[in-house]
């Protein structure tokens, strides 16, 4: 089989490998479509690790299951790359993602792949079947789609929320659609035009960032690292408000605020990191019930031969969602 390998720097092999062969109660899927998501385009977080396969959000088809109440070949699935044990104290606290089982499960090579290999307790806890009329490009929104849901419930997300999105990447619009199924006055802040105008089509309000243009959100949700997106954000929020860290930023940085400021207007200050299998299952009913706009999000698509291109255009910010595919 073919496997796209990560070099580092930018650089992408395609090599031969053996097929795995699955144990018991273990799935093999032909891939069909990956996503590229933003981790995957920070060097100083992957390189460290080459040579590795990347791609933690595939969709494709089961080619071999070893188990009768698994989904069998010729079933269309979303792969799920962690899954969390359910038992340990971080599990029962609602942090799953911190998990130690979570950290340590993992699809085998990985989504760049024309065939992936899934761990029992992946195949037994979030290997979802698909609906015949999701697709299966709308069906790598899955997992990013699933941070967002997250993400959203740990910062209370509702129908009463006044909710700045900072950043209109692909997780940004994907937040903003979300909490917009959710029936929140949603603002996304973004210094591209083009990307301001792709939020307000999908019934976001889309503004420069500005502590005039953004006024005074309830909750404010992070979808990019950068230090003026921590500074609109201190500035901006009302009175009670939540300021939540969705993006990592890079290896190191730090960040400064008030402490009494913070103090006198009880802010609360948090994080959200991946998501667990009832958000994977929350983000395809969004999906299936037509609450996200793929056809806008995703804009460029590339072979798997083509995976360093597909890299390169993710990082170039060309598009939105770059998927890679099986052909």
């Amino acid at each position: 089989m073919r496997a796209a390998v990560y070099l580092g720097e930018g650089a992408v092999r395609i090599e031969e490998r053996e097929v795995p062969r699955p144990g018991p109660g273990e799935v093999l899927v032909a891939m069909r479509a990956c996503g590229i998501c933003g981790s995957d385009l920070m060097q100083w977080y992957q390189d460290p690790r080459a040579p590795v396969v990347l791609g933690h959000e595939p969709v494709g088809v089961v080619v071999d299951a070893r188990g009768d109440e698994l989904p069998q070949p010729g079933t269309r699935v979303f792969i799920h790359h962690h899954v969390p044990c359910g038992e340990c104290e971080y599990c029962r606290r609602g942090h799953e993602t911190l998990c130690d089982t979570f950290k340590a499960t993992r699809i085998e090579p990985g989504g760049f792949s024309e065939l992936i290999l899934v761990p029992a307790l992946n195949a037994s806890l979030d290997l979802l079947v698909l609906p015949d009329h999701v697709s299966d490009e709308a069906a790598t929104l899955i997992e990013p789609l699933a941070c967002c849901v997250r993400g959203l419930d740990r910062a209370r997300v509702d129908a009463d929320t006044r909710l700045l999105v900072i950043g209109g990447g692909q997780m940004g619009l994907l937040i903003a659609e979300a909490a917009l199924a959710r029936g929140a006055d949603v603002t996304v802040a973004e210094p591209r035009e083009d990307r301001r105008a792709l939020a307000t089509s999908l019934g976001a309000q889309g503004v420069e960032p500005s502590v005039e243009a953004v006024g005074s959100p309830t909750v404010i949700m992070l979808a990019t690292g950068v230090a003026a997106a921590w500074e609109l954000a201190v500035a901006s929020a009302d009175r009670g408000g939540i300021i939540q860290l969705f993006a990592p930023s890079g290896p190191g940085e730090r960040r400064d605020f008030g402490v009494d400021d913070l103090f006198f207007r009880e802010l609360e200050i948090q994080a959200s990191y991946s998501a667990g299998p009832q958000d994977t299952r929350a983000a395809l009913a969004l999906i299936a019930d037509g609450h996200i706009s793929a056809d806008k999000l995703i804009t460029h698509r590339f072979p798997l031969e083509e995976t360093e291109a597909a890299l390169a255009a993710a990082r170039s910010k060309e598009g939105i969602k770059v998927v890679v595919t099986a052909s």
